[in-house]
């Protein structure tokens, strides 16, 4: 056995142990029983710290390095030479970390959860609140480990997400674009279209979610729905890609948050197998990642092309009986909102921003935690003209803190500046994107992104990529003008 297989037999063991911790977790999203959720957390935590175990341990390193320094590792394609560095890179992090913190840390994370969704459905932050400030000192403690020389912590934590990225770097596109597009949003005129609203059981949007996915690229095949409170995308293994969305009575969130789950998930199943065919593979470069699933969500999936092949089956799927200019008019109101993810694409940003800005400053020590929920507010009333009256479309409205998840949010935002890029990008190398839409050609577009973005994970960051197919740095110009011609009319 050459030294590369027998490193894969670790990575295979760690790799047995974290789908097992994911299943478990889906199974709390989903269908497990309130009662049975405290044996779950601890089943899955033991699970975690035994991969963890294993993943600083020293016959880890030691077989990791033995590749790294063999010939081998010369023969190997830049993508797993770079994934394996990147391992290593990783070792030397969570070596810091204290075993029983570890263990610690993400029972933590599994109970906070828990304890969000149950805030969040009785709309009351007081029950949410104890957690969500033990996450933020943990999260503290956590990257203090892994970064004792760091000066900045927020930064460690973005660059977690997507390596080589910093809150500076990020202030400058964010203050760009914040110039560019306050002054269309101020602009904007009352809109008081009602939303398109119906109530459906859950099978109903799950046939609606299959049949979606199929158009845009997924391979249902390989994946799995269901109905939770928050819309996201789970890896479980190479094979399996699992999505969820809620059953809202706003069809417009449900079709829009199923096709950005779906570019999240077509991503994943179109990595390259020289990287799958390592067991932990996961693509860690979360701007990357969200600039694909609000590529299909916004570019594609609220222009009205996208809809003229399959509107017809639509309106059989959900029993409505209006025109397609009336239907698609509910994806293009743009106007202030209180509630992120049902928020157009123009004042999204603004809702990344405040997240964006309380996050940078929670970690500089800036921000008083126990003033949180009016911190959240004041932003709202600042930036959007918003009063927030209650703890679910106020601090409650997200799962991400309660995940540990802290420097996530700004690259939704990354992600958005990106894709004003890449429309660019793609009218120039296929043709103009309204024609391959309005003839069906999605898959076109799908196939395009396999092969330029895709295949090759997560082992370039976001602006890498942007200087790979744009040559240039990310840049907020193209999304600007994106929004002033649509918006301006």
């Amino acid at each position: 056995m050459n030294k590369l297989d027998e490193f894969k037999e670790v990575l295979d063991k760690i790799g047995g142990l974290r789908y097992t911790v994911s299943i478990l977790r889906w199974e709390m999203d989903t269908i497990a029983p309130k009662t049975s959720f405290d044996y779950l957390i601890d089943v899955s935590s033991k699970y975690e710290a035994e991969a963890f175990k294993i993943s600083t341990s020293d016959d880890y390193i030691n077989k990791l390095r033995n590749v790294i320094n063999s010939d081998e590792f010369n023969y190997l394609s830049e993508l797993e030479q770079k994934y394996l560095l990147d391992l290593e890179d990783d070792y030397e992090k969570f070596k810091r970390i204290p075993e029983d913190f570890y263990l610690e840390h993400t029972k933590l994370c599994s109970n906070s959860l828990n304890a969000w969704v149950e805030a969040k459905e009785k709309n009351n932050y007081e029950i949410f609140k104890p957690y969500l400030l033990k996450i933020i000192e943990s999260t503290k403690k956590l990257y203090n480990y892994m970064y004792p020389n760091s000066s900045n912590i927020y930064d460690c934590m973005l660059n977690d997400f997507e390596l080589g990225i910093t809150s500076d770097f990020i202030d400058k596109l964010f203050n760009e674009l914040k110039e560019g597009i306050i002054p269309i949003i101020k602009n904007l005129k009352d809109n008081n279209q009602e939303k398109l609203t119906k109530k459906y059981d859950d099978s109903k949007l799950i046939e609606l979610a299959k049949y979606l996915l199929d158009y845009i690229g997924f391979d249902n095949t390989m994946g799995a729905l269901s109905i939770y409170t928050h819309g996201y995308t789970m890896k479980l293994n190479n094979y399996d890609t699992r999505i969820t969305f809620s059953n809202t009575s706003n069809i417009t969130d449900v079709v829009s948050t199923v096709v950005h789950e779906g570019g999240h998930g077509i991503f994943e199943q179109n990595v390259s197998p020289i990287l799958t065919q390592y067991k932990t593979y996961d693509v860690n470069k979360c701007g990357l990642h969200e600039s694909q699933s609000r590529f299909y969500e916004n570019i594609l999936g609220r222009n009205k092309n996208f809809f003229i092949p399959i509107y017809d089956d639509l309106k059989n799927i959900l029993n409505i009986d209006m025109s397609l200019d009336d239907f698609i008019s509910n994806f293009n109101i743009a106007k202030r909102s209180k509630i992120r993810t049902e928020a157009d694409e123009l004042t999204y940003c603004m809702h990344i921003i405040i997240r964006y800005e309380i996050e940078r400053d929670i970690f500089s020590g800036k921000l008083d935690l126990n003033e949180l929920p009016s911190i959240w507010n004041q932003k709202y009333k600042e930036y959007l003209d918003m009063d927030i009256t209650n703890d679910r479309e106020g601090i409650l409205q997200d799962m991400h803190w309660s995940e540990g998840a802290f420097g996530y949010f700004p690259f939704y935002l990354m992600g958005t500046i990106f894709d004003g890029m890449l429309l660019d990008h793609i009218n120039e190398k296929l043709g103009n994107v309204d024609d391959l839409l309005k003839n069906g050609n999605i898959k076109e577009i799908t196939k395009y992104l396999n092969k330029n973005i895709h295949t090759y994970g997560g082992i370039y960051n976001i602006n890498e990529v942007s200087n790979r197919l744009f040559k240039s740095d990310l840049k907020v110009e193209p999304i600007i003008r994106y929004f002033k011609n649509k918006y301006n009319k």
